[in-house]
Order: structure tokens, then C-alpha cells, then sequence
């Protein structure tokens, strides 16, 4: 075996993390992505019962924050991904409020940290300062904040909204998912791929599974 350390000075000015790859001979370096997962709440709050109590529900939030994660490749194992931390995260009380604001409910952000973040090799103020940063970068359509009713889009013409909002960002770099109910087949997440420097990228792992019509959960 040999080990192979990435430009780790360059790298951590940027996102705080090193990383170190074991390879066997003659294989070629893995490039990890991140995978940020953007949730909408009000569809999220309908599917999903156990959740109505949540912040998220009760205040009437659009968009949220659920995570972010290094992007598996096609060819990486099946595995259920397990807790790497069982403490919640040491955050200050600034860091806290600012969180609030893509992440309301604590329970869910230390989830988040638990089962993603204390994955990653980041520090907690390191993992949900990264999210923050890449929340900022990314702009959805303002239709995902529209109030009144449920109503019916247009899966490509929402992903062409996206795109041409975010300068940098391929049709290979997003991707919608939906949940259905007995009635509807609703929109529920959307996921894009960066890079450690913080740009857009392509995701590795392209899983979109939306039909070409959905329903986008009104906002209370």
C-alpha cells in the first residue's frame, strides 16, 4: 500500500480539512465531492407526521437545510451509513443563530453532525461553517417560497430556473428527489455537488428520481 495526501495547505484555507487516501498499487486517487441537501419543509412536514412538531412546520419554513456529505462514487459499497459521533456539536451562541436560520431545529443539526459532519474530518464549527458558505453560494427559484396552494411544476423547466441562477452549475451538478403519497408525488429535496474549493461540480453519484411533473407543497 502507499499513501497518497492531497494539496492539504490550499485545501484547508478554503475548508479546513485534509484528507488522507490509502490507495493500492496502481490505483488512481479518489477526488471526494460534497453533496449539500436542500429539503422543503412543507412537503417534508406533510409526508412525514413525526414532524409536524418540528420548527421547520409549526414556523412556516420554505427551504432547509438537511446536510451535507461526501459524495459517494458509483462504485463505492452499499452500506448503511453509521453515527460517528454520539456528542451533539460544540457551537457558539452566534454560530447557533446563524444555523437557525438554514437549520431550525437543533435535533435535526446535531443529526446532521452525528451521522455526516464527524464523517468528514471536520471540526463542528468547520462542518457548519461549510454549510453555511455553500447554502450562500447556491440560489433556488423564489416559486419554492410562494404561498397559497399546492400546485403543479415542471421538472426540467425548475431545474432550467436553477441553472440559470447559478452561474458555474451543470445539469450533472443538481438533481431533484421526490417522495409520493397516496395522492401526489411531491418534490421534497434538491442536491448539489461542489468541490473542496467550495465551486459547483459534477456529482458522481446522479440519482434524481423526480417524474417530469410533481407537486410543489404550498408554504404556510
Amino acid at each position: 500500500m502507499r499513501v497518497s495526501w492531497p494539496l492539504c495547505h490550499l485545501i484547508a484555507a478554503m475548508t479546513a480539512f485534509c484528507a488522507q487516501n490509502v490507495l493500492a498499487e496502481g490505483e488512481q486517487p479518489i477526488k471526494h465531492h460534497y453533496l449539500l441537501s436542500i429539503n422543503l419543509a412543507p412537503a417534508a412536514c406533510i409526508l412525514h407526521p413525526e414532524r409536524r412538531e418540528l420548527r421547520q412546520c409549526q414556523e412556516g419554513y420554505s427551504i432547509i437545510v438537511h446536510g451535507l456529505w461526501t459524495e459517494k462514487t458509483k462504485s463505492s459499497p452499499d452500506k448503511v451509513q453509521e453515527i460517528c459521533s454520539e456528542k451533539p456539536p460544540e457551537l457558539s451562541p452566534v454560530q447557533q443563530r446563524v444555523l437557525e436560520k438554514l437549520m431550525p431545529d437543533e435535533d435535526a443539526r446535531n443529526k446532521a453532525w452525528q451521522k455526516y459532519g464527524a464523517c468528514m474530518g471536520l471540526s463542528a464549527q468547520d462542518y457548519f461553517r461549510t454549510i453555511t458558505a455553500y447554502t450562500n453560494k447556491l440560489k433556488l427559484p423564489e416559486t419554492f417560497k410562494e404561498e397559497g396552494s399546492d400546485r403543479l411544476v415542471e421538472r426540467d423547466e425548475l431545474l432550467a430556473q436553477i441553472l440559470k441562477l447559478n452561474a458555474g452549475l451543470t445539469d450533472k451538478g443538481v438533481y431533484l428527489r421526490c417522495q409520493s403519497n397516496q395522492e401526489k408525488t411531491f418534490l421534497t429535496e434538491v442536491r448539489v455537488c461542489y468541490d473542496k474549493l467550495g465551486q459547483f461540480i459534477d456529482c458522481k453519484n446522479f440519482k434524481p428520481n423526480c417524474p417530469e411533473t410533481m407537486t410543489l407543497r404550498k408554504v404556510k
